[in-house]
C-alpha cells in the first residue's frame, strides 16, 4: 500500500523523542521554537471555504463585542442610577449579560469505553500527537476524566483537580470497610475487583501494608504524596512532550514514582496552544471505564455523559461482540438523548489493524483465498463489523427515540479506526484508518455551532440596542393588547398542561411495568454481584446502590429498578424536549405557537412598524434564552426517578453494608430483597412518579413566570413607557447602525 506521511500538516503533530511518554516512534530530536511554524490562527486544518467563513464569524463577533463594550461605556452610568422600574432593570441585566457572555459555549465530545479499549490512542491520533495523553498498558490505565481543549497561543497547560479532604475521607472509610476481615466464610475474595482496587489506592497513598490498618490509623498516617494547599496542580510547558512527561504520573493508574496522586484526582484539564484539533471551543473528553467507586468521580462520569453533544462508544475490534461493558455504555449513551443534551452517538471500533490473515480466512471459510492480503481482509472485516453494529445501535435507538429523529437516519453509526496504522501505514492508507473522517466530523460540528452562536449573539445585541435606543420615545395607547397577551398566556398554560399530561400517562404505565418486573430485576442484580464476589455487593451497599469499576460492567440497583419506568416514558420524554421536529406534544412547538400568536396580535394592533420589529426581535431573543432554562430543567427532571428510589432504599443499603460474619452475602441479600419488597409495598415507584410530576409542574411554572415577566417588560419598554426626567440614555445611534450592518451581513451569509 502507498503510505502517507503522518507528520504532514493534516495531523498537526510535532515529532517527539522516544524516551518520553510524549515521544513518537521514529521521531526527530526535540523541536526548537525557531523550527516551529508560526500559526496565525486556529483554522489551519479547515478547507479554504470553511476557513474563510470562520474568519468572517470571528470578525463579526469581534466587532459585535466591541460595539457592546462601547455601548456599555455609554450607558452604564445611566442604567446604574437607583431606579425601581422593571424596564430599567431589564435593560441593565440584558447589557450585563451581553458583556459577560462567553464567545462559544463548549461543545463536548465524549469518548467512553473500558480500560484498554483504545480511547487515549484514538484521541492522540485525532489530536495529531502520538503519545501525548498517557496510553493504557497492561498495568496502567487512565485515572480520571481528562478534558482536552485548545487555545490560540501561549504555553501547553495541564491542571489537575484533586478531591476535597472530606470527599477522600468518605471514600477512605468505604475502602477500609471493603477490606475489613469480618470472620465471613467468604473472606477469601482477594481477587475481587473492588478489593484489588482498594488495595492499589491505599498502597499509592500510604504505602505497603496500608490495607491492614483501620480507618483511624490511616487518618493519622502521613501520606506518601504531597497535597497542594489549593488541592490543584498547575503545569505549564513550552513543548507538548514536556507537558506529557509531567502529566503522565498523575494521570495513569499503576505508574511508579513519587507523584502517585491518582487516587485523589477528581479530573484533569489539558490545553493545547496553536492547534486546529480540536478547534477552539470543542472539548474532547477521555472518560475511563464505567465510572468510579468514588462518589465525586462517579458524578463526574455521569455528568460527562449528560453534557456531551456527541458520544463515541469505544470498543476494540476483538471485544466488539457481546461485551457487557460496551452494552452498558451503549445503554447509558442512549439515555443521554432524552436525559442529557446528546444529539449524536457513534461506535468507534479501535485497533482495526489487528489481523491474523490465516485465522481470518479459516473463520470466513475462504477456501479460495480471494482475500489476498491483510489490507483486503481488514477492510472486509471492517465493513462487516460496521453493518452488524449499525443495525444493533439503530435498533436500540429506535426503542428510545421518536421514529423521525435525525440520528436514526444517519448513514453511518460505526467507524472502524486504527491509530497505529495512522502513524505507521503498513496495510492501510491514512484515509482508510478513518481518523481523518473523525477529524472532519469535528470540524463540521464546530462550523455549524460557531455560525449559530455568532448569529444568536449578534441578534441579541441588535435587539437590545434597538430597545435602548427606543427608550423614552412617545407613548402609544395599547391597553387592549395587554389583555390579548393575557389570553395568550392562559392558552399557553393549557397547552403546556396538555404536553405534560402525556408524560403522566406514560409514568402510570411505567409504574405498573416496574411493579411487575422488580423481583426479576433484584434477582438478576444479586446474582450478578454473587458472580463477582460478596465484597462487590458490600461495595454496592456502601455507595447507596451503585458500584462502578474500570474493569466490570456498571452496577446500579436504583437505575435498574427505575428502568421499566424509563422504558415507558423515554420516547415521550424525548419528544417533549426535542428541537429538531415540531409536534403537538413538543414543548418548543407550543412556545413557538405562543410567540407567533403574540407577535400577530401586535401586528394587528400597532401601526408603527419599527416598534413592532423591535418587539418581535426581543420576543425571539427571550424564547431563545428560555431554552437554556428548559434544558437545565430537563437535566434535573430525568434522573429524578432513580434518585427517588435511591433515597427510599438508603436505609436498607446502610443496614446491609454493616453485615459481618458467617454467611454475610446471604444476609445482605435478604436485607436488600426484603427492604426493596417493603418499599415497593409502601409505594416506592408511585413516589418516584410523583417527584417527576412535581418537577414537571415546577418547570411549567418557571416557563410561565419567566415569559410573563420578560415579555410584559419588553412590551412596556417598546410601547408603554413614559418620558422619564430621571433617566435619559446616551445616544447609541451609531452603535445601532453598526450592529445592523453586521446582522445583515450574517443573514446574507446563511
Amino acid at each position: 500500500m502507498a503510505s502517507e506521511n503522518p507528520s504532514t500538516s493534516e495531523q498537526g503533530e510535532m515529532q517527539m523523542p522516544l524516551n518520553c511518554p510524549g515521544g513518537a516512534e521514529g521521531g526527530s530530536s526535540r523541536e526548537t521554537p525557531r523550527k516551529r511554524k508560526k500559526i496565525s490562527n486556529s483554522y489551519q486544518g479547515f478547507g479554504l471555504v470553511e476557513k474563510d467563513r470562520l474568519k468572517k464569524y470571528e470578525k463579526w463577533e469581534s466587532k459585535a463585542r466591541k460595539i457592546v463594550k462601547e455601548t456599555y461605556d455609554k450607558l452604564v452610568e445611566d442604567l446604574s442610577q437607583d431606579d425601581t422600574e422593571n424596564e430599567i432593570n431589564y435593560l441593565k441585566n440584558r447589557l450585563s449579560t451581553l458583556t459577560e457572555k462567553t464567545s462559544l459555549d463548549p461543545i463536548h465530545i465524549g469518548c467512553f469505553g473500558r480500560t484498554g479499549a483504545g480511547k487515549t490512542s484514538l484521541l492522540n491520533a485525532v489530536l495529531g500527537k502520538k503519545l501525548f495523553l498517557p496510553v493504557s498498558g497492561d498495568s496502567t490505565c487512565t485515572a480520571c476524566v481528562i478534558q482536552i481543549k485548545t487555545k490560540k497561543a501561549g504555553p501547553y497547560e495541564g491542571t489537575i483537580h484533586l478531591l476535597s479532604d472530606d470527599d477522600w475521607k468518605e471514600e477512605l472509610k468505604n475502602l477500609v470497610e471493603i477490606l475489613s476481615k469480618n470472620g465471613s466464610d467468604e473472606d477469601d475474595d482477594d481477587d475481587d475487583d473492588c478489593v484489588k482496587d482498594a488495595i492499589k489506592k491505599l498502597h499509592a497513598l500510604y504505602g505497603e501494608g496500608a490495607e491492614e490498618k483501620d480507618y483511624e490509623t490511616l487518618l493519622k498516617t502521613k501520606l506518601q504524596v504531597t497535597i497542594p494547599a489549593k488541592r490543584k496542580i498547575s503545569i505549564k510547558a513550552q513543548e507538548a512532550e514536556e507537558l506529557s512527561c509531567e502529566l503522565d504520573p498523575y494521570l495513569r493508574v499503576g505508574t511508579e514514582g513519587t507523584n502517585k496522586l491518582w487516587p485523589l484526582i477528581s479530573y484533569a484539564e489539558v490545553t493545547i496552544p496553536g492547534s486546529d484539533m480540536p478547534p477552539e471551543g470543542v472539548v474532547l473528553l477521555d472518560v475511563p471505564g464505567t465510572g468510579d467507586f468514588n462518589k465525586k468521580r462517579d458524578e463526574m462520569w455521569k455528568q460527562s455523559i449528560n453534557t456531551c453533544s456527541v458520544i463515541w462508544i469505544i470498543s476494540d475490534i476483538e471485544r466488539v461482540q457481546g461485551e457487557k461493558i460496551q452494552a452498558k455504555l451503549l445503554e447509558e449513551s442512549i439515555k443521554a438523548f432524552p436525559g442529557g443534551i446528546c444529539t449524536d452517538v457513534a461506535m468507534v471500533v479501535t485497533k482495526s489493524d489487528k489481523m491474523d490473515l490465516e485465522e481470518y480466512r479459516r473463520e470466513r471459510k475462504n477456501s479460495n483465498f480471494s482475500v489476498k492480503n491483510e489490507h483486503d481482509a481488514i477492510l472486509e472485516r471492517n465493513e462487516n463489523v460496521k453493518d452488524m453494529k449499525h443495525k444493533v445501535i439503530k435498533e436500540k435507538l429506535q426503542k428510545k427515540l421518536p421514529p423521525d429523529s435525525e440520528v436514526l437516519n444517519k448513514p453511518k453509526l460505526v467507524y472502524t479506526i486504527s491509530a497505529r496504522e495512522f502513524w505507521d501505514t503498513k496495510h492501510l492508507s491514512k484515509k482508510e484508518t478513518e481518523i481523518p473522517e473523525l477529524r472532519e466530523y469535528i470540524r463540521r460540528l464546530y462550523l455549524k455551532e460557531n455560525q449559530k452562536l455568532v448569529t444568536d449573539y449578534v441578534t441579541e445585541v441588535l435587539s437590545f440596542l434597538k430597545m435602548a435606543k427606543n427608550f423614552g420615545s412617545e407613548v402609544f395607547q395599547t391597553s387592549n393588547v395587554k389583555e390579548l397577551m393575557t389570553k395568550e398566556f392562559d392558552s399557553l398554560e393549557e397547552h403546556l398542561e396538555f404536553v405534560f399530561t402525556e408524560i403522566e400517562h406514560a409514568l402510570c404505565a411505567g409504574v405498573d411495568n416496574a411493579r411487575k418486573k422488580y423481583k426479576k430485576s433484584v434477582e438478576k442484580l444479586l446474582t450478578g454481584c454473587r458472580g463477582y464476589h460478596h465484597k462487590t455487593l458490600k461495595a454496592v451497599c456502601l455507595r447507596d446502590g451503585v458500584y462502578a469499576s474500570k474493569n466490570l460492567a456498571r452496577i446500579d440497583f436504583n437505575e435498574s429498578l427505575a428502568d421499566p419506568i424509563y422504558d415507558k416514558i423515554d420516547r415521550i420524554f424525548g419528544s417533549i424536549f426535542r428541537t429538531e421536529k415540531a409536534t403537538r406534544s413538543n414543548l418548543w412547538s407550543q412556545l413557538e405557537v405562543f410567540k407567533n400568536e403574540v407577535q400577530n396580535k401586535i401586528r394587528q394592533t400597532e401601526k408603527d412598524n419599527s416598534k413592532i420589529e423591535i418587539f418581535i426581535q426581543e420576543t425571539n431573543v427571550i424564547l431563545q434564552q428560555l431554552k437554556k432554562r428548559i434544558l437545565q430543567g430537563k437535566l434535573d427532571i430525568y434522573p429524578s426517578l432513580s434518585l427517588s428510589i435511591q433515597s427510599d432504599l438508603k436505609p436498607h443499603y446502610k443496614e446491609a453494608s454493616k453485615v459481618k460474619g458467617q454467611g454475610s452475602y446471604e444476609r445482605m441479600k435478604t436485607i436488600l430483597t426484603e427492604g426493596i419488597e417493603k418499599e415497593v409495598t409502601n409505594q416506592m415507584f408511585e413516589r418516584a412518579k410523583s417527584k417527576m410530576k412535581s418537577q414537571f409542574r415546577k418547570l411549567k411554572e418557571d416557563i410561565l413566570q419567566n415569559l410573563k415577566g420578560q415579555i410584559s417588560t419588553a412590551f412596556s419598554l417598546v410601547f408603554l413607557q413614559q418620558e422619564r426626567v430621571a433617566v435619559h440614555l446616551a445616544d447609541i445611534e451609531k452603535e445601532c447602525r453598526e450592529i445592523e450592518e453586521i446582522y445583515n451581513e450574517l443573514q446574507n451569509d446563511n
